[in-house]
């Protein structure tokens, strides 16, 4: 409200009429309100569980090797549990410091093996004389486990993204096309929804745009690793165009059936092969989890074989991948408790499965991409 020059002594006053909003403008006033989620989160969370998870286990193999050393003297103990507060400190670093997509990853990582690290220690911090081999500790950091999974994939799958979501992952993902010259695997959400709403707003448009004219890919490899990936998507496409991906994923699903039960197996002789007091006392929890997860990871194999048998290829990898997480995550954690550093076999193959069969499904996923676009070339594995 002003008034208008010349008006009357009154000094009569008119309403200018409210500038029209823009594009952006009026889609951020019908926006809900809330934090945005990461599109990356499970990819992220699932980095972050599955290092922790291999770092715990892997410290306790090194250290059973080791004879369990005391790092320090004279009364004093550098307790490892420091070590995993640095590295949980230095990712919190990595992003406040630092704007770039790609530290995420890291900050991810370098998390995980924190966390794993620093929970490795639990025992000493439930127990009045601080007993680093207090048993039943593996059962509360199972439960910690179980439930960040839990929280995890509930904030990861509670709703679809909503349009604030998409829009605020869209300033980041266009932010790292400037930077790096490539677009983000999981933008293409976000490309949709900006074909969709970009509508006569200008910097919106200039999303789009920007993201159609910026080629996707991953972040950049060493040579090694990028020959590697080629050779390896050569591979995958040979064995789709040869019709035998399936007899390839057959193989992997039989003989990851056939680990779980030997692992199964051998555990539950040593348990039963133990002292008969351990047999109701605390290794008891460690065998029953054992037993469990298992049973729960052959369940999700036979699901995949379910999907392997009906054609479906990418539902049976999807299966196949949750039942070696469901190992790798639980089963393998009590297996290290009956069978100590013998575990990271059984670990060994949990990570060489999941690397093969996650490489696997993005590579189905990016062809499947590339399918429903015609006139576009296969994708580059360079």
């Amino acid at each position: 409200m002003r008034s208008e020059p010349g008006g009357g002594p009154g000094g009569s006053t008119k309403q200018e009429p409210a500038p029209e909003l823009g594009g952006l403008t009026r889609l951020r006033a019908r926006l809900d309100p809330g934090i945005a989620r990461n599109l990356e989160l499970g990819t992220l969370f699932e980095l972050f569980l599955v290092t922790a998870v291999v770092s715990l286990l892997l410290i306790r193999g090194l250290l059973a090797l080791s004879g369990f050393p005391q790092v320090g003297g004279g009364g004093l103990h550098i307790a490892h549990m420091l070590w995993g507060g640095l590295l949980m400190l230095a990712s919190l670093l990595l992003l406040l410091l630092f704007i770039d997509r790609r530290l995420l990853f890291w900050a991810a990582f370098l998390s995980g093996v924190g966390f794993g690290t620093f929970i490795d220690e639990l025992g000493k911090f439930v127990t009045s004389d601080n007993d680093y081999f207090f048993r039943p500790a593996i059962a509360i950091v199972y439960v910690i486990f179980v439930l960040l999974f839990l929280v995890f994939r509930a904030l990861e799958h509670r709703r679809r993204h909503s349009e604030r979501e998409l829009l605020a992952n869209a300033f980041d993902i266009v932010r790292e096309a400037v930077l790096h010259g490539r677009r983000a695997g999981h933008s293409a959400p976000v490309l949709a929804y900006l074909r969709e709403h970009a509508g006569d707003d200008p910097l919106l448009v200039a999303f789009r745009e920007i993201l159609e004219r910026t080629p996707p890919g991953p972040p950049p490899l060493p040579a090694p690793l990028r020959r590697l990936r080629s050779l390896a998507l050569r591979l995958y496409v040979a064995l789709v165009d040869a019709r035998g991906l399936d007899r390839v994923l057959a193989v992997i699903v039989t003989a990851y059936a056939a680990f779980l039960l030997a692992d199964a197996a051998v555990a539950t002789g040593l348990y039963l092969g133990g002292p008969p007091r351990a047999l109701l006392g605390k290794g008891w929890v460690a065998f029953s989890g054992l037993f469990l997860s298992t049973v729960v990871s052959l369940l999700l194999v036979g699901v995949a074989t379910w999907h392997l048998l009906r054609g479906a290829l990418l539902g049976a990898m999807q299966w196949l991948r949750r039942g070696v997480v469901v190992d790798l995550l639980l089963g393998q954690v009590f297996a290290f408790y009956l069978l100590q550093f013998g575990a990271l076999v059984g670990l060994a193959v949990d990570v060489a499965v999941l690397l093969v069969v996650t490489g696997a499904i993005r590579t189905e996923q990016r062809l499947e991409h590339h399918r429903h676009q015609p006139g576009r070339a296969s994708p580059s594995a360079g």
